[in-house]
């Protein structure tokens, strides 16, 4: 039994993706693009500073779960809507129970702040599923070797270069916004092609970091990279060939830059949902 807390101690330590400051950066950056897109589109619903603010700290919050919440519910998508697998029958490894249940409270809560705190909690998963880490999924607790994350999680976000390449994005926000259900597995699937594609110069994808299990659901692991997103990292990516990267290489910027540009646009999206809840 003790050996058992002991692992479940070592495996809750970091099970969430983003660092809740920079869920609350991409949020903050989703709120301010998304008020521009209201300015100029008619009949969009503009959250007030403090519903902004709600949303915010809901997330902030949901990022930094307690323990016990990190322990018996782990933060990892499943590309099966219904797949809600277990260990021991008492630890969900994916989180798409829990995501229903907040989309529920946020159809029946009885106070706007109470659907407000859970449509925060739902963009917390959403921005969540533009980690790679989280929707191959790679167990990151390497307990043994002392690491806990994944280190793309904590990459830093350009709030400038997002504002960048979001200059045209209110033209397209109100396009097949679906619903919150629709919008989790589309984010999560935009991430997955970005794995497979091509590291630009080399003869090998980004699975040469986050490696897919065998069948569609299973844990995957790290790849020939292994865990050195943004550090230098030289492996073998053919029969003659080493691929390199750098210590914050132009590769792994551009790469975190669209992945943070998505969990942006993934969260405008949801407030526009929202509205269909707050008229």
């Amino acid at each position: 039994m003790k050996k058992l807390l002991f692992l479940l101690m070592g495996f809750a330590a970091e099970l969430h993706s983003y660092d809740s400051d920079i869920h609350q950066q991409l949020t903050f950056l989703a709120a301010k693009q998304y008020s521009k897109c209201a300015e100029t589109q008619r009949g969009l619903y503009r959250p007030s500073a403090l519903d902004v603010r709600y949303l915010v700290r809901a997330n902030v919050a949901q990022a930094d779960a307690g323990f016990f919440s990190r322990m018996f519910r782990w933060n990892y998508y499943s590309p099966n809507p219904r797949d809600q697998k277990d260990v021991l029958w008492v630890i969900e490894t994916r989180f798409q129970g829990h995501y229903r249940s907040l989309l529920r409270q946020v159809e029946l809560g009885d106070k706007a702040e109470d659907r407000l705190k859970a449509v925060g909690r739902v963009i917390s998963y959403l921005q969540d599923v533009t980690s790679p880490p989280r929707v191959v999924p790679v167990f990151t607790g390497r307990w043994w070797r002392f690491s806990f994350s994944d280190r793309f999680d904590r990459f830093p976000v350009d709030p400038d270069a997002i504002d960048e390449r979001l200059v045209d994005s209110c033209e397209t926000l109100g396009l097949d916004s679906g619903d919150f259900e629709t919008l989790l597995s589309t984010t999560a699937n935009t991430t997955i092609s970005a794995i497979k594609e091509k590291i630009a110069g080399y003869p090998v994808t980004w699975e040469a970091f986050w490696s897919f299990g065998e069948q569609s659901g299973d844990f995957g692991e790290y790849g020939i990279a292994g865990n050195q997103f943004g550090k230098r990292s030289s492996f073998r990516c053919a029969d003659d060939e080493r691929c390199l990267l750098l210590e914050d290489d132009p590769l792994y910027q551009e790469f975190a830059l669209q992945r943070h540009v998505e969990a942006v646009q993934a969260t405008m999206k949801a407030l526009l949902i929202m509205q269909n809840y707050f008229e």
